[in-house]
């Protein structure tokens, strides 16, 4: 089974974004359980002439010298032969040009290989790359390489912005695999189908906000063509909570005195915030 893994400095369940629990591994092993799948396993997993990247000659040098470092994975007839590669081996060797492209060093993309080809379950052998990399391909899942200093792993969009959201990481490099992909595949033409989001306006923000930090019993919102432009903040007090008090540090009040039997039984402030965008 897949181990659970632990990082320096981090504890077990912020190293454990993306989840690699058991509901993973049952989709994992219902994945190789299907027979479709097995089939485009194979052929992720065939080297072809497709997926040759040293015919450009100018690119021949670089993959020799990534070759004798032990960097790729590829087959090879000959010394002279051109070398070819599988899905995922061409597709580790793009993001190596995008890792060196932000200078990151030969020596820590030794460290991060192994990763990039971790099997995912010996009992059902499919390595991680496999998996972001069908999910990307036949699911149009935008998927990400993530390296943070102490680490590195696969996500999914939804895996991504809960670990930044949750500041699982504070600096990482990113690299999106679906472009990748659809160079290495231009036939099937590899998308990104990012899920909606809708934002929220500056006056939605300023009412969320107003929920959030007033003290009240009764918020009413005033409305005027189509806009909103005031919130009338409603609090009641007790009697002996004198208006003086009640006025301080405010402006566009209005105090109510509930009298019962001749005795002040109650006081209630309005507060009448006009929105910051309003005109009013």
């Amino acid at each position: 089974m897949l181990q659970r893994r632990t990082f320096m400095g981090l504890d077990e369940e912020k190293a454990n974004i993306p989840d690699r629990g058991d509901v993973f591994l049952s989709h994992v092993y219902h994945i190789c359980q299907s027979e479709k799948i097995q089939d485009l396993l194979t052929l992720f997993r065939t080297r072809t002439a497709y997926y040759d990247m040293d015919k450009d000659w100018r690119f021949y040098r670089v993959l020799s010298h990534w070759d004798s470092k032990g960097l790729i994975e590829c087959e090879r007839e000959s010394m002279d032969g051109w070398r070819k590669f599988n899905l995922v081996e061409a597709l580790w060797v793009s993001v190596i040009q995008r890792l060196r492209h932000l200078n990151t060093s030969l020596g820590d993309i030794g460290h991060i290989k192994p990763t990039f080809f971790e099997i995912i379950d010996w009992e059902c052998p499919i390595s991680l790359a496999e998996y972001y990399a069908l999910c990307a391909v036949f699911l149009e899942k935008p998927t990400f390489f993530v390296l943070a200093p102490l680490w590195r792993d696969f996500f999914f969009y939804e895996e991504l912005q809960a670990a930044l959201a949750t500041t699982l990481f504070e600096s990482c490099i990113i690299v999106q695999l679906n472009p990748l992909l659809n160079k290495l595949l231009p036939k099937e033409g590899v998308k990104s189908r990012f899920p909606f989001e809708s934002g929220i306006t500056f006056e939605q923000q300023e009412i969320l906000e107003t929920l959030a930090k007033e003290d009240f019993d009764k918020i009413t919102f005033r409305k005027e063509k189509g806009k909103i432009y005031r919130c009338d903040i409603e609090k009641g007090f007790a009697p002996d909570v004198s208006e003086h008090v009640l006025k301080q540090g405010h402006k566009n009040l209005t105090i109510t005195t509930n009298i019962v039997d001749g005795r002040t039984a109650s006081r209630t402030r309005t507060i009448k915030k006009h929105l910051k965008g309003s005109t009013q």
